[in-house]
């Protein structure tokens, strides 16, 4: 396989909220996404591992995203060892992504912070030609941080205006986590953060903000530590931006 971009999250739900509306336009755009949860999320308030893998499965469906993997660590328990390691080698020789998608490295969920820093080392290490899984040695192009918890200064924006209608359709596919009114979930277990009913609309003023940035109704940021190489200003900068 050879993925444009494989994005890399500790639990299913992260994606969809953080990064899902870039993932749907990329592949409208006619890129190959594929997405790699970490854990089954079976420490989770709400719900079951049952249910998360399969509200998983709904929601990639929802954005068009044909590949999606679980690898089965532990909830609550990621933890960067040799063995993780290579588990995240196997995958970026397998699935050879130019681009990788992971959490920012520093978050208020340990899993978060944890994941950005394992698949970062995971795909560097996948790139060393004496470390041997019978696979290819391969390294993505580029390591792209999306905000979870924490925020940080982005180094880009993406317009997801048209995509945010689809992108809360992946993230209302979760019923066991998130709110819910008409759904048997919410009145059965205990409210969590996710499950209130204002999460949604402090998840989309964050969402407002960063789009208001760069002129858009809706955007979403992102993270490199390289500089970015701009070969053509004229044509990256012809968008032009008015408040």
């Amino acid at each position: 396989m050879n993925f444009d971009i494989v994005a890399f999250a500790a639990h299913q739900d992260d994606l969809e909220l953080a990064c899902g509306g870039t993932l749907i336009k990329m592949v409208e755009k006619g890129y190959t996404v594929g997405i790699v949860d970490l854990t089954r999320g079976e420490m989770g308030t709400r719900g079951t591992a049952e249910q998360r893998f399969a509200e998983a499965q709904k929601a990639a469906t929802i954005m068009g995203i044909e590949h999606r993997e679980n690898l089965g660590m532990p909830d609550a328990c990621i933890e960067i060892t040799r063995d993780n390691q290579l588990e995240i080698v196997k995958v970026v020789r397998r699935l050879r992504p130019r681009i990788v998608f992971l959490p920012y490295w520093e978050d208020r969920h340990p899993d978060h912070a944890k994941t950005g820093r394992l698949v970062y080392e995971g795909a560097f290490l996948a790139g060393l030609a004496k470390l041997d899984t019978g696979q290819e040695r391969y390294r993505p192009n580029r390591y792209i941080y999306y905000m979870c918890h924490y925020s940080f200064t982005p180094s880009f924006v993406v317009d997801v205006t048209d995509q945010m209608e689809k992108k809360w359709k992946a993230v209302q596919a979760y019923t066991s986590q998130f709110f819910n009114p008409k759904g048997f979930q919410s009145a059965v277990e205990p409210e969590t953060i996710l499950s209130s009913e204002d999460f949604s609309h402090r998840i989309m003023t964050r969402y407002r903000y960063y789009g208001s940035l760069i002129g858009a109704d809706y955007g979403e940021p992102f993270l490199v530590r390289e500089t970015i190489e701009i070969d053509d200003p004229v044509l990256a900068f012809q968008k032009t931006i008015e408040f």
